[in-house]
């Protein structure tokens, strides 16, 4: 598979405040204004990789070490086939180069879910890994079996490799191996991790939104977290190994990697009496018990669909991100942790209430120490996408609504000098569309 390059549309210049909004497949000459707060900024609608099927969602970012590329995924197509699709760009968004199709087939990607969405990570020389989940029809499960799928480029996405399996119980009866979460160290390599039904216990569990009582209740096993890892960037993978369990089981895993090259992961645990909160610990078998994030004590006989985020810093500092359904303090929340995980401080609202949907966020650190964090609820907790900048103290220093992200969900975030491109999957015409703001703040953001 091979990538040429794509002119860029001719645009006007961008000054230091400004926001660049971005369709697949999409070009328009209007002019928008794209954040809702003080401060509004404008956006111009410029072109991206053109989108052949009518329905695209599930973006992932990634930058490469150097800053010198930036590359981006999606999952497009429909019920007749879908594929998993790459794009690179050099000069920070500005314009991308011709999509290439990453994925094997009509079949090897299942239909957009944010939580199972491909994620992308990059090495020190050029390389580019993508994972995803595929779907497995099996006749009489409720639910479809899942295997988590790879693939690698040792040319910065020029080329790419043909997918394989990481989940090594491929050859037995379909099972699921899904919500996963990949890193890259020089210390550790390529580490892969993910939900795993192998050795789950069994609890009554479901698979609907918080608060839906029409949602059909059925019999659910909790997860363990598997993983897997290569020191040649995916040429060759150790087996699989399971690491920790009682995890709710569709809560996607968040992995970073410390300063040391040590492997870190999030996840949400499942407690005793259905409490389910935010955890985390170092990525190894044997490793020390899990240190949850914050007591929420969140009560719910199900499984919420909304992992944590995760970023670590380069002095060691984790940002974590969550949401939690608790009555009278549901929202989505962030803290600072050190090194071993425990908060350096209460929880900072980013967006609360007595009762707010489920919603999902990812973060990245800043080089000021702060953070930036984008979330698919706006102010008063509607679907929308929300950036919240938080100071190197941990407290808000602004938030604003993206205006054109009116339904939109499950955001990605990379970080190019002092630009922020933060993609999403929002609504379209018979489906769904993945979306792009380009965001540059002058002297606000920064490279990490």
């Amino acid at each position: 598979m091979t990538m040429e390059s794509q002119s860029p549309q001719q645009r006007r210049p961008m000054p230091a405040l400004v926001a660049v909004f971005v369709a697949l497949g999409v070009v328009a000459l209007s002019v928008w204004t794209v954040f809702r707060g003080s401060g509004d900024l404008e956006a111009e609608v410029v072109e991206m990789p053109p989108v052949a099927a009518s329905e695209s969602g599930d973006a992932a970012l990634a930058v490469a070490p150097d800053a010198g590329a930036v590359y981006f995924a999606w999952v497009e197509g429909d019920s007749g086939g879908r594929r998993v699709q790459f794009s690179r760009s050099t000069d920070g968004g500005a314009s991308w180069s011709a999509p290439v199709t990453v994925s094997d087939g009509p079949d090897d990607v299942g239909p957009p879910h944010g939580e199972a969405s491909p994620r992308l990570v990059t090495g020190s020389a050029g390389e580019v890994a993508l994972v995803w989940s595929r779907s497995v029809a099996v006749p009489g499960r409720k639910w479809p079996a899942s295997m988590i799928r790879f693939a690698r480029s040792m040319d910065g996405g020029a080329s790419w490799s043909a997918p394989l399996t990481l989940n090594d119980d491929s050859t037995s009866a379909p099972g699921t191996h899904t919500f996963h979460g990949v890193g890259w160290s020089e210390q550790a390599g390529l580490v892969a991790a993910w939900l795993d039904e192998r050795g789950g216990e069994g609890f009554p569990g479901h698979h609907h939104t918080v608060g839906d009582p029409t949602a059909e209740v059925s019999m659910e096993s909790d997860a363990r977290i598997y993983m897997t890892s290569s020191a040649d960037f995916g040429g060759t993978w150790t087996a699989n190994q399971a690491v920790w369990g009682g995890v709710c089981p569709c809560c996607r895993v968040a992995l970073a990697s410390r300063p040391d090259g040590g492997m870190v992961a999030a996840w949400r645990q499942h407690f005793p009496g259905d409490v389910r909160d935010i955890v985390v610990a170092p990525l190894e078998p044997g490793a020390m018990a899990p240190e949850r994030v914050h007591e929420d004590n969140w009560e719910y006989p199900g499984c919420p669909h909304t992992g944590p985020a995760l970023a670590i810093a380069d002095d060691g500092v984790r940002h974590v991100v969550w949401y939690t359904g608790k009555p009278d303090g549901a929202g989505v929340y962030y803290v600072r942790a050190d090194s071993a995980g425990r908060a350096t401080g209460e929880p900072v609202g980013l967006v609360t209430g007595k009762s707010v949907q489920t919603a999902h966020a990812t973060v990245q650190p800043l080089a000021d120490g702060g953070a930036l964090v984008a979330l698919d609820l706006d102010e008063k907790g509607n679907r929308a996408i929300r950036l919240v900048r938080i100071d190197a103290r941990g407290r808000i220093a602004e938030a604003e609504t993206l205006e054109a992200s009116a339904g939109g969900k499950y955001p990605q975030v990379a970080i190019v000098g002092d630009t922020a491109l933060v993609a999403w999957t929002g609504p379209a015409e018979g489906g769904s569309a993945v979306r792009m703001v380009r965001v540059g703040v002058e002297g606000r953001l920064a490279q990490r």
